[in-house]
């Protein structure tokens, strides 16, 4: 089963870059600079779970295909990847935020457009409302994300405490990583804004909201902030010197993996 798993996320992962080669293609980009591009994010930290019996690479290659589905305005095309993310993750959530939120920028008088939406959505609601339906007495499925993975929304409090705690006094290396990749990651996005595509822009910002403003395992953020490592796409180049950045990048990626998996005495 495990050997399974492993050859099912390489080939998710294979569409996943695919995905970012088509995103950078809508950006403009030769093909050296897609492939560059798929380099950035499938070498991304902590990109080690792309090969593991993980759901990030089925949700990372689903999210980025359905962010490029936003971009040429195929809202039914759209509405099936993030039907199938929502079958996959609760992250989907975010796909959805994103999904209506261009339809009502860009469409927001095509009723087969809104239909997409709520069809993309159903998934989701059926898992929520199945899920609580068995969970009454815990206070459902939120009752029991609260109580037992304190993962509630809080407008970011918890990971502005643990990032002062862990900056002013930490030696742990998992945790100090962990740290730089939460403190990055919005840095990039407002670097990227009118850089990337709406769509893009807008999914990762939800998807970095959705992870940063609540409580959680903090060290499990830069897994969780995988998908968004698409704001790096702007700064891609064609050229020798973008081949070497990369290449370094792939390399320090690969190094931040190797540490948090074999290292970090916590799980990622």
């Amino acid at each position: 089963m495990a050997g399974t798993a492993i050859v099912l996320n390489v080939l998710f992962s294979v569409a996943l870059a695919a995905g970012v080669m088509a995103l950078a293609a809508r950006m403009g980009k030769g093909k050296r600079a897609q492939v560059l591009s798929a380099v950035v994010v499938t070498g991304a930290p902590m990109s080690i779970v792309f090969t593991m019996p993980y759901t990030e690479a089925l949700f990372g290659a689903l999210a980025i295909w359905a962010v490029v589905a936003l971009v040429d305005e195929r809202w039914w095309g759209a509405a099936a990847f993030v039907f199938l993310a929502g079958l996959v993750r609760l992250t989907a959530v975010d796909l959805v935020a994103v999904f209506a939120l261009m339809v009502l920028l860009r469409a927001r008088r095509n009723w087969r457009a809104w239909a997409a939406v709520v069809f993309s959505t159903v998934p989701l609601a059926g898992y929520l409302w199945w899920s609580s339906s068995h969970l009454k007495e815990a206070g459902g499925y939120f009752g029991i994300q609260k109580e037992h993975w304190n993962s509630g929304f809080d407008g970011g409090k918890a990971t502005a405490v643990w990032l002062w705690e862990t900056l002013s006094g930490a030696t742990n290396g998992g945790y100090l990583l962990s740290a730089g990749v939460m403190i990055a990651a919005p840095v990039c996005l407002v670097l990227a804004w009118r850089r990337l595509p709406l769509a893009a822009w807008l999914f990762s910002a939800v998807l970095m909201a959705n992870v940063l403003l609540s409580d959680g395992i903090m060290h499990s953020r830069p897994r969780l902030l995988l998908p968004a490592v698409i704001v790096l796409l702007p700064w891609v180049k064609k050229g020798a010197s973008a081949s070497a950045a990369a290449l370094a990048w792939a390399v320090f990626g690969a190094w931040f993996s190797a540490y948090m998996l074999g290292v970090f005495e916590w799980a990622i």
